[in-house]
C-alpha cells in the first residue's frame, strides 16, 4: 500500500480531539488527555490520569459489558433518518473516526438525537454471551439537551462489505492524518444492518472521561466484513477495546418484533 503524506499533528492530541467532537467539554491538560488500551495508561489506570475521569473507576454504570440475561420487551423501534455526507475521516491513534454533517437523526419513542460521527474499535467492545466479535461500530449521537445515544453494532469475519470498499481506500494510515474529500459521498444507514432488532441499556462512554448516562442501542444482527477489510483497519489502529466492564445489576432490555 502507498504511503500517503503525514499531515501535522494536532497539538491537543486525539484524545482531546475526542473530547470536544462528542461532549463539547473544556480541555483538559496536555498530559492529562494522554491514554492508552495497554501499560501504565491503560484502562486500569484511566480513572487515577486526571481528576476528571474518576468515573472510570468508581462508575457504577460503565460500558461496555456482556450482553446476557436480557429481558424481552416491546419497545419503540429505531427510525433512522441519515442523510449521505462528504468524506471526512482522522486517525485517532485508537480509532478511525468520521464525522458526519449536521441533519442525520436517530428518533426513538418521539425523542431525537444527531448523528455525530461514527468509529471503529478492534476487537469489539461489547460481548454477547461472552462472545467477542473481531470489531464493533460506534455511532455517536447528542439530543438537543445533550444526551447521548449509540448505536452498536458487532462486525463479524464473512462476505466482503460494500460500504467497507467505498471508505476503506481513503483510510488515513497515520495518527492525526486526515482524509476529507466532499465529493466522496458515504450514508452511515449502508454500515447498520437491515433489521434493527437491538438490546438497549444505560452505560457510559468506553473512553475518558467514561460519562454515564449513555442510552445504548446494541445491535443484535451481525454486519459481516471480509478477513481483509478487518485486518486493514486493525493494523492500522491496533488493539482499541476497553475490556467488559461489570453489570451491577442493570437491565438489558430486548426488542421483540
Amino acid at each position: 500500500m502507498t504511503r500517503r503524506p503525514t499531515l501535522p499533528r494536532p497539538a491537543c492530541g486525539a484524545a482531546l480531539i475526542f473530547l470536544f467532537m462528542i461532549l463539547g467539554t473544556a480541555a483538559p491538560s496536555l498530559a492529562a488527555a494522554e491514554w492508552s488500551y495497554s501499560g501504565t495508561k491503560g484502562p486500569d489506570a484511566w480513572g487515577r490520569l486526571h481528576k476528571d475521569w474518576a468515573t472510570c473507576d468508581k462508575g457504577q454504570q460503565q460500558s461496555a459489558i456482556d450482553i446476557a440475561l436480557t429481558d424481552p420487551v416491546r419497545m419503540h423501534k429505531l427510525h433512522l433518518n441519515y442523510n449521505v455526507t462528504g468524506l471526512d475521516l482522522v486517525n485517532m491513534g485508537h480509532s478511525i473516526q468520521q464525522k458526519y454533517n449536521a441533519g442525520s437523526m436517530l428518533t426513538i419513542a418521539g425523542k431525537s438525537y444527531m448523528l455525530l460521527q461514527f468509529h471503529i474499535h478492534t476487537p469489539s467492545e461489547h460481548t454477547v454471551m461472552g462472545r467477542q466479535d473481531p470489531l464493533e461500530i460506534h455511532f455517536v449521537h447528542k439530543s438537543e439537551m445533550g444526551e447521548l445515544a449509540v448505536i452498536a453494532v458487532l462486525v463479524q469475519a464473512g462476505k466482503t462489505n460494500t460500504a467497507a470498499l467505498e471508505i476503506w481506500p481513503h483510510l488515513p494510515l497515520e495518527k492525526g492524518q486526515k482524509h476529507r474529500n466532499e465529493n466522496i459521498k458515504i450514508n452511515a444507514r449502508d454500515l447498520i444492518p437491515h433489521d434493527q432488532s437491538f438490546y438497549r441499556y444505560m452505560g457510559s462512554l468506553t473512553t475518558p472521561p467514561c460519562s454515564e448516562g449513555v442510552h445504548w442501542y446494541a445491535m443484535k444482527n451481525r454486519l459481516e466484513m471480509s478477513a481483509a477489510q478487518i485486518k486493514e483497519i486493525r493494523g492500522l489502529i491496533g488493539q482499541s477495546n476497553r475490556p467488559v466492564q461489570a453489570r451491577n445489576h442493570r437491565i438489558i432490555l430486548d426488542s421483540e418484533e
